[in-house]
């Protein structure tokens, strides 16, 4: 079964969505819209196809998170107070401790959407490569055995060639979406599918927009 990612025209390149209960890795580097498309996958979620939604956020703040979704008309507010839609803000310190936090929260069970924005705040914590794959991994797969399907975003560097801050985070997920920003281009940011496990998907680099509505990918 798939999960729509919620993104006008990118559902069409990886066979319909996310694969469900499927961790999927949006990662970028600062400006490329990795927010703005967690939002969307959570909101549309929600208003489209009746599926609740968890979005932690692990460095900005919720008040943050709910202003900028606002510019779009996504009033997370109001998915909260129709218990649609849970946002917790988490404090990136020991990853065990999160799970048995947002095991308690009301309403997180019944999520069937999860927004991780970002992951990189774990990475930065913990700068063991080991011990960030061990527990990252007991962490996403905690999610999946509950049959979520997850998102989570990672931010790159701007010196770097990683899809995640230390390299390690690309490797423990279903698929990979680049989102890249290139100030100098007709089309100033575009997307690229790096991987998704058990989906004939798009290699191709594809130009989108940020516009009223959110992101749009546009033809090529």
């Amino acid at each position: 079964m798939r999960v729509s990612t919620g993104i006008p025209g990118l559902d069409n390149l990886i066979e319909g969505g996310f694969e469900e209960g499927s961790v999927n890795l949006i990662s970028g580097k600062t400006g490329t819209g990795k927010s703005i498309f967690s939002a969307q996958f959570i909101h549309n979620g929600v208003k489209e196809f009746n599926e609740k939604g968890l979005y932690i956020t692990t460095g900005d703040t919720i008040k943050n998170i709910k202003k900028q979704a606002a510019k779009f008309g996504w009033d997370l507010d109001a998915l909260e107070k129709e218990g649609n839609l849970k946002v917790l803000h988490v404090e990136p310190y020991d990853v065990e401790k999160l799970m048995e936090n947002i095991s308690l929260s009301k309403g997180v069970n019944e999520a069937k959407r999860v927004v991780i924005d970002s992951i990189s705040m774990f990475e930065l914590y913990m700068q063991n490569p080991y011990k960030i794959r061990k527990s990252l991994f007991s962490m996403l797969q905690k999610f999946k055995d509950l049959g979520k399907t997850v998102l989570v975003v990672a931010e790159v560097q701007e010196d770097s060639k990683n899809l995640s801050r230390f390299g390690v985070v690309e490797f423990m997920v279903d698929s990979v979406i680049l989102l890249q920003y290139l100030g100098i281009a007709k089309c100033k940011r575009s997307l690229n599918i790096r991987k998704m496990r058990m989906t004939n998907h798009s290699s191709d680099i594809h130009p989108f927009e940020i516009g009223p509505k959110g992101i749009e990918l546009l033809e090529i």
